[in-house]
């Protein structure tokens, strides 16, 4: 049951975020499906609007075969083994999001794609920092393990 709740709810609450930020924003119903790939804002938000159900689909993946491994075998660990994580983490979502930003690119300037990367990061990086807090809460608040006692 607790596998479960790591691979269902974060995902789910990191993308609930976004529909309602999508959702209650004043561009939601100018949105079509042909604006994807315009390079600004209302582009990403339409991509996210009409591709929500294939997004969560990679998301519940990307949870279960790589998240929940990798949360379970760093959360054991220390300190130092947890911030070079988190940094691996970060350095992934900046390469992922300069590819995302490169497609979505007008070549106009370098500087949109510059805003675009940063832009993508942000969003990533922040489902990231969603995600982990909700499965640190999962971990430890609600299923608390017990610590071991020490063996003489």
């Amino acid at each position: 049951m607790k596998k479960l709740l790591k691979v269902v709810i974060p995902p789910f609450i990191g993308f609930s975020l976004y529909f309602i930020a999508v959702r209650y924003s004043p561009y939601y119903f100018e949105l079509k499906p042909d604006e994807m790939g315009s390079g600004n804002l209302q582009s990403f938000m339409s991509y996210y609007r009409y591709c929500v159900p294939l997004l969560s689909v990679v998301g519940l993946l990307t949870q279960l075969l790589i998240a929940v491994p990798v949360w379970d075998s760093v959360s054991k660990k220390g300190a130092s083994a947890k911030w070079v994580a988190a940094l691996i983490v970060c350095f992934i979502c900046f390469v992922l999001a300069a590819l995302i930003a490169y497609a979505m690119w007008d070549m106009i300037s370098r500087k949109h794609l510059l805003k675009l990367c940063l832009f993508m990061t942000g969003v990533q990086i922040v489902y990231w920092i969603v995600n982990i807090l909700l499965l640190y809460i999962i971990d430890n608040l609600l299923y608390k393990t017990p610590k071991a006692e020490p063996t003489t």
